[in-house]
Order: C-alpha cells, then sequence, then structure tokens
C-alpha cells in the first residue's frame, strides 16, 4: 500500500540551496530502492537492491557509486544533524557529538538527512548519524549506503527499518568504531 507524506523542509522553506527530494520504496518492510535528488545541482542519485548505487548529474550520466575505501575515523568526515528548539535533549546530543568529533577527520552539519547518506554512499562522507529524523528524511539514503557497499544501522547496532528513529550509516570499519563512541555516551534514548 503506497503512503503519501508531505513533509517540509526547514532548508527549503528558508532559502537554503541545500535540500533534496527523497523517494523511497519499501515491499515488506525493508527499503528496496531509494532516489535522492539535490535540484540546485542537477544530481540525482539512485539506488536498487541488487543492482548497486548511481549518481546522474549533468555533465556525467549513470556513474555508479561505491563507499570510501578509509576504515580508519581519523580520516573520515562525518554528517550529523543538530537538533533544534523543543526537539530532543541538547546536553545529551552534544555529549555524543563531542566524542564523534574527538575521533574523526571532522563532523559536519549540512541540514539535509537524506544527502548525508547519499554522500556516504558517494564516498564524500565516511559516515552520517542521523537522530529523532522521520522515515522520509533517511529511507532513501538507506537504500543508497546499502547498494554502495555501507552499512546502516539504528544507534543500538540493530538494521535499520522504517521504523527506525536513528540512524548510523558508515563505510566497514568506520561503522563499528562511530557505534562504540556514541554508545560509549549513555543509553541512545537520551537526546531523542
Amino acid at each position: 500500500q503506497a503512503k503519501t507524506l508531505f513533509p517540509y523542509t526547514t532548508l527549503f522553506r528558508s532559502g537554503v540551496p541545500h535540500f533534496a527530494i527523497s523517494i523511497a520504496l519499501e515491499r515488506e518492510n525493508e527499503i528496496i530502492a531509494g532516489v535522492v535528488y539535490q535540484p540546485i545541482s542537477d544530481e540525482l542519485f539512485w539506488a536498487e537492491k541488487g543492482n548497486g548505487a548511481f549518481i546522474d548529474t549533468p555533465n556525467a550520466r549513470s556513474r555508479r557509486l561505491r563507499v570510501s575505501g578509509r576504515k580508519d575515523p581519523a580520516r573520515a568526515l562525518v554528517g550529523t544533524g543538530i537538533p533544534h528548539i523543543g526537539k530532543g535533549n541538547h546536553a545529551a546530543y552534544h555529549a555524543k557529538l563531542a566524542a564523534v568529533t574527538e575521533r574523526t577527520a571532522g563532523v559536519r552539519r549540512w541540514g539535509a538527512a537524506a544527502l548525508d547518506l547519499a554522500y556516504v554512499a558517494a564516498g564524500i562522507l565516511g559516515g552520517a548519524i542521523s537522530f529523532g529524523h522521520h522515515v522520509w528524511d533517511h529511507a532513501a539514503g538507506t537504500a543508497l549506503v546499502r547498494a554502495a557497499g555501507g552499512i546502516v544501522t539504528d544507534l543500538d547496532g540493530t538494521p535499520w527499518t522504517p521504523a527506525a528513529r536513528s540512524v548510523l550509516a558508515a563505510v566497514p570499519g568506520v561503522h563499528e568504531q562511530l557505534l562504540e563512541l556514541v554508545a560509549s555516551v549513555g543509553p541512545r534514548e537520551d537526546y531523542l
């Protein structure tokens, strides 16, 4: 059964030119295909389970995506979202962010979870951590990361499903270390 959701994006509404259209296909509680489109740069990221992940750009059509080969978190940039007013436990979130920041090449907050996941699939980011977002923020991006060779779980390490409220997506090797870092600073529920 198809579900239609009409969320808004804060960046689009605010006029910030970093946002995406994100569409996923779910079958039996599993995301089997995803599309993330960034209209400003005209980049189309797409994936289908079993067939790989790809990017189409104005200058190059259908280039296959692979996650980064870097296994050391100290060489990995990590994308994330930061809770805003009325959302989450800011102090608990910032403690987790500090743990990740101290062990990685840096944390970037661009504000579009779907694009963070697309950038993991493209090998630009070594990981992405997202808290308390909705399924439409993550679903298509998880298909991209998995099809490009990455690992996607929730912050407890359980394979990501559409019911999850958090996402930890990263390259093999980095994923396990990021999972340990966020777990070392208290339970996941503290900041949701």
